[in-house]
């Protein structure tokens, strides 16, 4: 596919993130999803210019993102006391 194109086209991006991102069946319906809408499928939108698909687009992610927590590293000290006789450092 993106030897018949000038190198990688942002959908070719959209697809490698998607793959990396989602299960096989979450991919599956997205790029079905946009498969559809490549081939007129308007979902109750507007033929016609219409950002009202980005206005909720922009909706649904506000709703629904949940930013991953990142890992907090704590760094431990070891202090051995007398009933620690047996442990071996």
């Amino acid at each position: 596919m993106t030897k018949k194109m000038d190198g990688t086209t942002d959908l070719t991006k959209v697809f490698v993130l998607l793959a990396q991102t989602f299960s096989k069946k979450d991919y599956d319906l997205i790029t079905n999803t946009m498969f559809s809408l490549k081939m007129g499928v308007n979902f109750g939108y507007k033929t016609e210019f219409d950002p009202a698909m980005l206005n909720d687009a922009i909706h649904i992610y506000k709703l629904h993102h949940n930013p991953k927590t990142e890992a907090k590293i704590f760094k431990l000290k070891l202090v051995k006391s007398s009933k620690d006789t047996n442990v071996k450092l």
